[in-house]
Order: C-alpha cells, then sequence, then structure tokens
C-alpha cells in the first residue's frame, strides 16, 4: 500500500508490500510491524519497501550475482559511492550507537535527542552482492534520469519485480531510496536521511515511523546491493538506493568490506568492517605501498569497524586492506589490484588492476 505527504517541493512515499505463504492478514502485519510502514521522511528520501517470503538466512545459494573476485568491482559494480554506503551500512549493524554518535552528530536533525536505534541490537553484516548492486544501480538511474522518486520504476514496473528480474536467491528482499544533497558527494549523508527518518523536523524515534532505520537492521537480511546515479539536471542531482536480500552467495570472509570516506572534515578516512570469532592480530590499510595500522572505530575488535585517518591530499592515492586474523591467516581486500581514492584533489579514478 501507499500513501504520500508532501513536504517542500517534494511528496515523500511510503510503502509495504508483503508476500504471505502463511494464513495471516497482512493488515495484521502491518499493525505488528513485521514489514516497513514508515510514516513520513526528509525532503529527498521515502520509506524503504520490503517483502517476505520463500528466503532463508546464511550463505549459499545459487543466482543472482556472482561472487568472484572478492572485493574486486565486476564490470564497473560498485562504484566508490556504492561501496563506501555499503561499508556506512555495515559499520551501523554492527555497532548503531557507536555510528550515530560519531557519524550523525554533526547533521542538523539529531538521532540523540530521539535516543535513535537504542532499540536495535547490533546484526551481523552484509555481504556484497552484484545482482542487488545491479538492480539498485539501474533505478538510481532511472530516477535521475527521467526524472520520478518513487520505489516502483518510472515507467510504473514494480520495485519488487525489477529486483527479482536481477536478483534470484531470495523471495526476502527490501528497498531503501534517498535523493539530494546539500553539498559534495557524500555516502554519509545519505546514510543519515535512512537513520533520520526525519517526521516534522525531528528524527523519528524507533519502532514508530523509522521505516529505513528498521530496513537497514533488519537481521532476516544477509545481502545487499547500493546503487549511485547523478545527473545535474534532475531535480535531485544525487539519487541512492539501497536493495537488501535473504541470501548472498560465495564465502564470508572475516575482512567484509572497506572503503574510504571525506570524514572529519579535510581528512580522508579508511573504513573497514571486520567480523569473525576472535579479534585479528592486525587490521591494516595500504596506502601508496605504505602500511597504515588502523584501530577499532566502532564497536568491538571482533566486530567492527575499524579506521585510519590521513589528512586530505592533491590527488589520487592508492590503497587496499589487509587483516592477520587470530589464526594468522592473512585477508587482502580487494584480493588483487588497488582502489583508488576517488573524490580526493580531483581523482576520478576508484579502481586500478
Amino acid at each position: 500500500m501507499t500513501g504520500e505527504r508532501p513536504t517542500g517541493s517534494l511528496d515523500i512515499m511510503t510503502l509495504a508490500r508483503a508476500r504471505l505463504h502463511v494464513f495471516l492478514f497482512v493488515a495484521t502485519l502491518l499493525a505488528l510491524g513485521l514489514f516497513v510502514n514508515g510514516c513520513g521522511g526528509l525532503p529527498g528520501l521515502t520509506q524503504g519497501g520490503s517483502q517476505g517470503g520463500g528466503g532463508s538466512g546464511g550463505g549459499g545459494g545459487s543466482g543472482g550475482g556472482t561472487a568472484t573476485g572478492y572485493g574486486v568491482p565486476q564490470q564497473g559494480y560498485p562504484s566508490w559511492q556504492e561501496r563506501a554506503l555499503l561499508v556506512l551500512t555495515n559499520a551501523v549493524r554492527l555497532a548503531p550507537l557507536d555510528y550515530r554518535a560519531k557519524y550523525t552528530a554533526d547533521y542538523p536533525a539529531s538521532l540523540a535527542a530521539v535516543n535513535a536505534l537504542a532499540s536495535y541490537p547490533a546484526v551481523g553484516p552484509l555481504r556484497w552482492n552484484e545482482a542487488l548492486n545491479e538492480s539498485a544501480r539501474a533505478h538510481s538511474l532511472d530516477m535521475a534520469t527521467y526524472p520520478c522518486f518513487q520505489h516502483n520504476s518510472c515507467d510504473g514496473t514494480l520495485w519488487s519485480t525489477r529486483i527479482e528480474s536481477y536478483y534470484t536467491l531470495s523471495g526476502t528482499i527490501g528497498e531503501n531510496i534517498a535523493a539530494g544533497s546539500p553539498g559534495p558527494v557524500d555516502p554519509r549523508y545519505a546514510m543519515w536521511m535512512w537513520l533520520c527518518d526525519e517526521d516534522g523536523s525531528a528524527c523519528c524515534a524507533d519502532l514508530t515511523c523509522d521505516g529505513h532505520r528498521a530496513n537497514i537492521m533488519r537481521s532476516v537480511y544477509r545481502a545487499l546491493g547500493t546503487g549511485y546515479a547523478s545527473v545535474a539536471t534532475s531535480p535531485y542531482v544525487n539519487y541512492w538506493t539501497q536493495d537488501f536480500g535473504g541470501v548472498f552467495d560465495g564465502s564470508a570472509p572475516p575482512l567484509v568490506d572497506g572503503s574510504h570516506v571525506f570524514f572529519p572534515s579535510n581528512e580522508v578516512t579508511f573504513l573497514a568492517n571486520y567480523v569473525d570469532a576472535a579479534a585479528p592480530r592486525s587490521v591494516t590499510a595500504v596506502v601508496d605501498g605504505a602500511a597504515l595500522a588502523m584501530a577499532v572505530d566502532l564497536g568491538s575488535a571482533a566486530s567492527g569497524t575499524y579506521a585510519a585517518t590521513v589528512p586530505t591530499g592533491s590527488g589520487c592515492r592508492t590503497y587496499h586492506f589487509e587483516a592477520l586474523d587470530a589464526s594468522g591467516s592473512t585477508w587482502r581486500y580487494p584480493a588483487s589490484g588497488e582502489f583508488r581514492t576517488f573524490g580526493e584533489g580531483g581523482c576520478s579514478t576508484d579502481w586500478a588492476p
């Protein structure tokens, strides 16, 4: 079901949809809050859709995106913006209150003021899925190009039909979308919009109208594809999509993912999510060939986000992440090649083989 509420120059849309394989009424499920049913939003933001049924958590499975080349971009997926948003999403899931304190405090509507995320326990990370990445980017590009701002495609194709045309691992799917940015492109801003779920001039309290926040923290999701597109002549220029899935394919290395972000001001922060049964011996960002020790930034040593920060430079730097786990095994993200600091000093490339 859908509803619209005008906020400024933008209609805020809420969407809840369920595919049921049990004898329960949709209305009952919505009333219990088992599916996304938000009530409001920020300018440039809509609540996520959610659909349950058929899927199961965990790894394995077949179909959907490929799992080849651990961390290595596949035919341009993901871009830096999409990879950074994946890392930030997992940073929230692994340590919700830590993330709130450090990475949202500089925005105008305060999550802390309503104790947002306090009702959501930490959950496991989401693993990148190429099929979901393709679906999410296709939708962001669709919204930016035609333009429109809604979960369904601009031509009216149902959001669930679109996702399922790419992703076949599970019938458990969900979506968040956002648009706009007050300054330079910043994945952290899109994450804040979803986490805040603004109702009026304040962020929504937990378990009220926080549909996007609930989607991000849902433990039934195991896979994520993030999509970003920008068209200068479209109403909101920057468009963001998160597509969630109930099953990921491939293995689950403890060094989950990594990226750079431009925070704090005038600094580049390298972030990596790490999840294992025990704390690693070390986590390192190798920047232009030099090892930069990373420390626990959010969460715990065994399940959290590691960070290292350097002053902003004047051009591209190369980097990758390495982790030495408790048993002495080394993990490298990406498995081969080097990321580049897209956006730093005019750097316009994200990847070097």
